[in-house]
């Protein structure tokens, strides 16, 4: 059996419970859960942190280093019971081990993209640690953005290390990740925002010239599917930039500036990558691509455009249903991956037989 299999269930709830904490914070009436106020955490440490390490556990031959991912993962029951201590501890903890983890590649392989990873991990690190000693999650954020940066980025650089990289190239994009790292430790609402949201913009610039997904678009099926999404999630870090630097007075700008990246750019990545990385994760021998996925594309974005247009013009229903319909479009997404994965292996079971 794969033991990657065994994080899943975790994964799956952190982001059922992200997701439903998320509409209770835009005012839906629902049950109110014990993690109600924990919604940045689920998020980005207990589902997308767990995501990430069990993706990069599975390339090691020996199976205990799961356990990362399983501690960081085990967050979401201590949330859900109301455990929120032991829950930041388990996230500070797995944060830790992926800055290990990252060191140890550094070590092994020195890329590139291996020293952009360790600078995620610290950034998640870090994060961590502000959400653990101050227990305010604004003060967090940039941190938790430059994890999901650099952490995109890495794999980009990755999968794309065949492509000839100029010392131009390396040099530009190391000095923008560099400003983003730089502006972390910089005060945030005096001038800190203005150089990391430059830097994002100068990164987002980077990767709409150099990144290999133009090249993508002239293959059809799902390296066209693909290329489009990962175009898509690099546009998005723009108007993200000058969301953050927008002039304060319309208190949902922040709403908007950290759902265009988060859903913009983070999940636009994550309906790319999935058909590709998740069968090699799992070690699932199955095609998950199929063109229904286009559907979900198109209505994240719009969903996402929805509410981004309710934040900027204070319409707080807009916004209400863009959120919904945001956490609804995701959770199909992964449910048809579920359906897809389930019908291509009963499949395969039929052919053996």
């Amino acid at each position: 059996m794969n033991k990657a299999l065994l994080v899943l269930p975790l994964v799956l709830l952190s982001l059922l419970l992200a997701i439903w904490s998320g509409w209770l914070r835009l005012g839906w009436a629902l049950p109110l859960g014990m993690a109600a106020a924990q919604h940045g955490a689920l998020m980005v440490g207990s589902f997308l942190g767990t995501m990430i390490f069990v993706e990069r556990a599975v390339t090691f031959k020996q199976k205990w280093v799961l356990l990362l991912p399983f501690i960081n993962g085990l967050s979401v029951l201590c949330f859900a019971l109301g455990q929120t201590a032991v829950a930041l501890w388990c996230l500070l903890l797995g944060a830790a081990g992926f800055v290990v983890m990252c060191c140890y590649f550094v070590y092994r392989y020195g890329e590139l993209y291996y020293y952009v990873f360790l600078a995620g991990a610290f950034a998640l690190l870090g994060a961590q640690v502000i959400v653990y000693k101050t227990h305010f999650y604004p003060n967090a954020i940039p941190w938790y953005m430059a994890f999901l940066l650099f952490t995109i980025v890495a794999e980009r650089l990755e999968l794309s290390r065949f492509q000839n990289i100029t010392p131009f190239m390396r040099n530009s994009l190391l000095a923008a990740l560099g400003l983003v790292l730089l502006s972390l430790f910089m005060p945030f609402h005096f001038y800190g925002h203005l150089v990391f949201a430059a830097a994002m913009a100068t990164v987002a610039a980077w990767l709409l010239r150099y990144d290999m997904a133009w090249k993508s678009l002239r293959i059809r099926g799902q390296h066209r599917y693909s290329a489009q999404l990962l175009i898509t999630g690099y546009v998005w870090l723009l108007p993200t930039a000058l969301l953050l630097v927008w002039p304060a007075g319309n208190p949902f700008l922040y709403d908007a500036a950290l759902h265009s990246f988060f859903i913009g750019f983070v999940f636009s990545m994550i309906f790319s990558h999935a058909p590709i990385i998740l069968p090699a994760v799992l070690r699932l021998p199955v095609q998950l691509f199929r063109p229904f996925l286009y559907v979900l594309f198109v209505l994240l974005q719009l969903s996402l455009l929805l509410r981004v247009v309710g934040d900027l013009l204070l319409l707080p229903l807009l916004r209400q249903w863009g959120g919904l319909l945001n956490g609804m479009v995701i959770l199909a997404f992964f449910v048809s991956v579920g359906v897809i994965v389930r019908k291509e292996l009963a499949k395969r079971k039929l052919v053996l037989r």
